[in-house]
This record gives C-alpha cells, structure tokens and sequence, in this order.
C-alpha cells in the first residue's frame, strides 16, 4: 500500500515539476525527434517482452491464422532480430543518436563522435561524414518477415519547434515475400539564432524467395537529405552567465541574418540516393519433415552451392552556399573583396555504380552452415565539381577488386559463430585499398556471450581531402593512403548484468583539418586506446545503470579525446492503476572529463583538431517518465535541467552551447491489423 501511494504522487507530480522548471528557466516558445526511431536495438540490460518471441509454422497453408510475428535480418546475415518493445531506455531511443556523439547544439546538426572512430570504408568517397550518425544504410536497411501487416508510428515533440516523425509499415504479399517502407523527418529551429536544422530519411525494402527457396531477391532504395543553417557559433561563451541573454536567441553569433531575417545565409546541404539489388540462385538438398502422425508436412532446402550477383547505384551531393560573403571567414584562402550579390558556392557530387558476381558454397547441416563466398566486383566513380558560373571539374574512375567471406552464424544459443571478410583493390584510383576482417564469437544460454576480433584496413584520401573547390577559391591536395590496425574483444556476462568492451587502434598517415582550416597528414604511427564497460544493478522496484568509457592516446598526434565519459540512470519502475500501467520514473546523469573539444569549420563542413579552447562542463542532467499501455509507448523527458542551479548552458563544441532546460515529449505506437 505504501509503495502504491508513493507511486501514484510521483505520477501526478513529476509532470507538474516539469512545467515548473519550464517557466523558471524562461524557455521562450512552447512546444507547437536517419531520423531513425532504433526500434531495432534490443538493450541486453532491457527487460525482455514474451511477445518478441517467435515459433516455427508447421506449413505455408497455416500462415494466415497464425498470431502476429514480425522478424527481421540485415543484408548477409542469418541471424533473426526482434523490434524492442522494452520500457526502461525507451527515452534514449527517440531519433536514435548514440549517447557518444556531440552535436551542434540542435537536434539534426552536423554530429561527431567523442569516441574516435575512423571511417574504413575501402574504396573512393565523397567525405563528407557528419551526417552518418542519421542515414539509413545498406548494412542498417531491415529485411522483414511478419504474418500480420504491422506499422509502426513514432513522434517527439518539444521546443523551438522541434519535432521528429517516424513511420514504418511492412506486410508480406506472400509468406516469403515482404515489402516494408519507413520515412522519418525532423525539424529544429534551435535556441539560437540561425541554427535551423532538418532531415529526411526514407527506404523502401523487399525480400522475397521462391516456393522452392532457390532464387533469393533483395531490393532497397534508400533517401537521406539534410541542411544545416550556419551561425558559426556565438561571440563569447560569458554571456550565457548574464540575464539580459536569457532568450538564447538574443546571444550575438557571428553570422547574423541575411535578407530573410529567419534564415542565415549560409547553409550546408546534402542528399542522397541509393539503388541496391540483390539476386542469389542456390543448388542443394531438399527434404520434407513430417510430424510424428504424419499428419503434416514441411519442406526445406539446404543450400550446397549459389550465384550471387549485386547492383549498386549511388548518388551523393554536397552544397555549401554563402549568399553574404564576409572576406574574414575566407582569410584561411585569399584575400577577397565581396561586393553587391557576390555569393560563394561549393557544389560536389559524387555517383558510383557497383556491379559485383561471386559462386558461394555451404558446408556443414541446417543451423550449422559454413558460408563460403569468393567474387569480383567492378566498381565506377564519377566526381563532379560545378562552379556554377564556370567549367565543372570531372573525374572519372573505374576500380576492380576482389572479395570473399568465410562466415558461420550462431542461430542457436551455445553455438560458435566467426567470420573471415576480405575486400582487397587490385588496380585502378584505389589500388591497395582493402578491408581485412576477422571475428570470433560465441554465446551461452545462462552465462552471456564473448567476441574476439581484429580488422586491417588501408583507405584512400575522400575526394574533399585531395579537392576542393568553391566559386572562389580551390585547394589541392596530394596525400597517402590511411592505415588502421584494430584489435577489439566484447564481453557479457549475463548473471552478473555487466559489459565490458576492449578496443586499441593502430593509425598511420591520419589526414585531419587543423586549426588553420587546412587538411594535413600526419605521418608518425600512433595508437588509441579504450575500454567501455556497463554495470547494470537492480534492487527491488529500482534499477541503476552505470556506462562508463575511457580513453587514451599515444604520443602527440593530433587528437584530443576526453579521457572518461560517464552515463548514469537511476529508474523506479512504478505499478500504476492496479498494473495495468507500465511505468518507469528516473533521472539520468551524463558527464566527460575536460578536453580541447575538435571545432567546427561551416565551409568544409567538418570538425577540425584545436588545441586552445577546452570544454570544462558541469554534469548534464535529466529526468524522465516512460510509460507503457498496451502496443502504446510514451514518455515525457526534461533535458538540461542542470540549469535550474547553473545558468549556463554546456558547451558541446567551441562556441556552440546546448540549449536550454526543455520538456519533450514522444510516444511510439504499433498497429498491427
């Protein structure tokens, strides 16, 4: 009775706190977030929902009065995943953004991760990277298998006109032919002047096999597009601390409007397209399995060899424009005088078609098949620059290359999975490009899990590394290739509810921009290296969960990390309405040691190394409310609230601060017909 009485106070006091905070800390507007609502990303430390799991149909006739299932599996691999329908970090996944990346201090901004990541992707590229965190990809693309048609409907709310929509829908025309689609939009004005911020990300995926299971088709299409007004961040940190800047968007920044007073004059813009098809035909043996009467019947077809053949078309573009040029922001290049309707324009593209064909072979039974795959891919790129008011530029590349994989997946608890993936270019731009990966893992019932690995790669400069040209000024560049040796290994120990996470890198001839607004090379090898672990501890009602990340680097190369980062959550999960609401109350704590944080540079749009200004913040803080009621979840969340003690706001990167203490809110529904 006690623990009933405590729960419904808290129910009916957190929002009206809520509110509280929202006019103390003078918020301003009221609410009127690739993005991606990571409904797929089942939390080991989650609870578990029975309704995930899944069973076997006995045959195809039955497939219309079976109860509700939907599955699904990423491109090259067998292993079956579930949507998450957990409750506890419900309010984490909403517009999924890893809690290791810092932004521009407005939802949807250029984004940039505090672990250091490279990108080893083999093969020419465009380069410009900050907007990964939100794409859809070929590798995150869902092939889905559902008995009932099943639509998914998520929206965030908050301020400043931000708001986030997420719609997936999926059905199967046939027991083994599924079609889905998912589109996701987000919007932010932010709390500053000229920050505005949007995304729009959308596929549409199909897989379908043949009644005898021999021909495999997979086909998606994929969209991403974003823009990112510039204000190049405020004049000065200390007028946060002043209460005649209590409306953020008074706060001086250094590109003011131009003739649109509610929009800068400088933007960044890209978008993309990509085509990818999929055809496999399999030889192998047929059985049919009956039931113990022998009243029914399925059928199944072990693979023993295939041919596989894979398109893929992609388009990217980058637009940089600046309708009001000031010739300080252009020092770094030249000296220019800007006069009347001069503007400065950078407009880059990038189209690639890849054709690959490879004979596949399968050893070992059913859930024990060994994958072996061996082919040649031919890959072109075409590179365009457009002045606008002169020539373009054109480069047109064709690469060849080899590949193979040796891979076994665990289908089944206590069974070893590992794989062997190689792509190695032998002639063309990209000659020497190759990505070496090797990975060991295996899973236990009760006890957890542990993976060992190791990766090899050599990449080319991107395109923006070696050229780049606007409607003034051009920069070359002449740089080798990249190194990067990996060693990782991944630990989950299932009884005791903790992760622990190795990682150490191995960098050679790393390119950046450094604070001159220049790319360099340095040459000298250095290493980082880290470890992550997860604590998760329960008492009664209450839950508490500890991520913590160090790390280091060797020698002086340029990069600056902060040494730990800390997440803390501290939830009670609350019976309301005698347990038919599900209901979780908590706060969250975040926090990283100080560091010289990398800026950021508008023209390149990119994080460029600094080594003058570090980032000393206070602890972030919030608090949240997730609740739970039936296929219906939501959650009302109070961001920044250390503010209610400390008036200025945490700087995510130089002269970018975050916004203010702020309420959203979000809910995610399922219908499933």
């Amino acid at each position: 009775m006690p623990r009933r009485f405590f729960t419904h106070i808290l129910f009916y006091l957190i929002p009206l706190c809520f509110l509280a905070f929202t006019a103390q800390a003078q918020l301003g507007n009221r609410p009127n977030t690739q993005g991606n609502s990571n409904l797929d990303q089942r939390d080991p430390f989650a609870e578990k929902d029975p309704s995930d799991t899944t069973s076997q149909k006995k045959k195809e006739s039955e497939w219309d009065e079976e109860p509700a299932i939907i599955s699904y599996k990423y491109l090259n691999s067998e292993v079956t995943h579930y949507y998450d329908s957990s409750l506890l970090f419900f309010h984490r996944n909403q517009y999924r953004q890893p809690a290791w990346y810092t932004t521009l201090g407005n939802l949807g901004s250029p984004a940039k991760e505090t672990i250091f990541t490279l990108n080893n992707t083999p093969g020419l590229r465009l380069g410009y990277d900050n907007w990964d965190v939100y794409k859809y990809t070929i590798d995150s693309v869902h092939f889905i298998n559902t008995t009932r048609p099943y639509t998914s409907f998520s929206f965030m709310l908050g301020p400043k006109q931000m708001q986030w929509v997420d719609l997936m829908h999926t059905q199967n025309i046939t027991p083994k032919w599924n079609f889905a689609f998912r589109v996701a939009n987000n919007t932010s004005e932010g709390y500053y002047k000229m920050q505005k911020a949007n995304g729009l990300n959308a596929y549409v995926s199909s897989n379908y096999k043949s009644e005898n299971d021999r021909l495999e088709t997979k086909f998606a299409f994929i969209y991403n597009n974003f823009k990112n007004d510039e204000n190049g961040g405020i004049l000065s940190d200390s007028v946060l601390s002043n209460p005649n800047f209590s409306n953020r968007a008074s706060v001086p920044v250094f590109i003011e409007s131009g003739i649109n007073a509610s929009t800068s004059p400088i933007h960044n813009r890209q978008g993309e397209l990509r085509f990818f098809l999929q055809n496999n035909y399999a030889w192998g043996k047929k059985d049919s399995l009956y039931n113990e009467d022998s009243t029914n019947v399925q059928y199944r077809f072990t693979p023993r060899f295939s041919i596989k053949h894979v398109l893929e078309i992609q388009s990217t573009k980058h637009k940089y424009q600046d309708a009001l040029p000031d010739s300080v922001y252009y020092i770094p290049y030249g000296s220019f005088s800007f006069v009347g309707n001069d503007t400065v324009r950078s407009f880059q593209t990038h189209t690639s078609i890849d054709n690959k064909f490879s004979l596949n072979t399968f050893l070992g039974k059913d859930s024990q098949l060994v994958h072996v795959e061996a082919g040649i891919g031919l890959r072109n790129d075409w590179f365009n620059t457009n002045y606008f008011d002169t020539a373009r530029l054109k480069n047109d590349y064709t690469s060849p290359y080899l590949f193979g994989q040796l891979r076994k997946d665990a289908l089944k608890d206590n069974q070893w999975s590992y794989l062997a993936d190689l792509s190695f270019f032998f002639a063309g731009p990209a000659i020497g490009n190759m990505k070496l990966d090797g990975q060991l893992s295996k899973s236990f019932p009760r006890l957890g899990q542990f993976t060992l690995g190791a990766t090899q790669t050599i990449v080319n400069p991107s395109y923006q590394q070696g050229i780049f040209k606007t409607s003034i000024f051009e920069i070359k560049n002449d740089f080798g290739n990249t190194t990067n040796t990996q060693l990782y290994a991944n630990l989950w120990i299932k009884a005791l509810k903790i992760q622990l996470g190795f990682k150490n890198q191995l960098i050679g001839n790393y390119i950046y921009l450094d604070e001159s607004l220049k790319f360099m090379q340095y040459s000298t090898v250095f290493s980082v290296l880290q470890f992550t672990g997860r604590k998760l501890f329960t008492f009664g009602a209450f839950s508490l969960d500890n991520e913590v990340v160090w790390q280091q680097k060797a020698g002086n190369a340029p990069v600056n990390l902060p040494a730990f980062m800390l997440r803390h959550q501290l939830a009670y999960k609350a019976p309301m309405f005698k347990d038919r609401l599900d209901a979780y109350l908590g706060i969250e704590v975040r926090y990283h040691t100080p560091y010289k944080a990398d800026g950021y540079s508008f023209v390149y749009n990119q994080y460029y190394y600094q080594d003058n200004t570090t980032l000393d913040n206070i602890p972030a803080l919030s608090a949240f409310f997730n609740f739970k009621v039936k296929r219906l979840r939501a959650f009302v969340m109070g961001d920044q609230l250390q503010q209610m003690l400390f008036p200025k706001n945490i700087i995510n990167v130089p002269g970018y601060p975050a916004g203010n203490a702020h309420i959203r809110f979000g809910f995610n529904w399922i219908m499933m017909n």
